[in-house]
């Protein structure tokens, strides 16, 4: 999933967390300083056998994952 919303990462996070998907964040300090002018962040899955939970969790949100 990509985004330069910080609180987006930070809801995503939390709810990833919360369901045991373990995730990384890439240039989540780069959106953070300059507002996703120059990069957005990225948030990555660890494991791909969580997949389709991840994805069910996004659509509850309402959000379309990235490839």
């Amino acid at each position: 999933y990509r985004t330069s919303n910080m609180g987006e990462i930070a809801l995503l996070k939390s709810v990833f967390q919360s369901e045991d998907i373990p995730i990384t964040t890439l240039d989540e300090m780069t959106s953070q300083m300059f507002g996703g002018m120059f990069g957005t962040c990225r948030i990555m899955l660890l494991n791909d056998n969580d997949y389709e939970d991840a994805c069910a969790l996004l659509a509850e949100l309402e959000l379309e994952p990235s490839l």
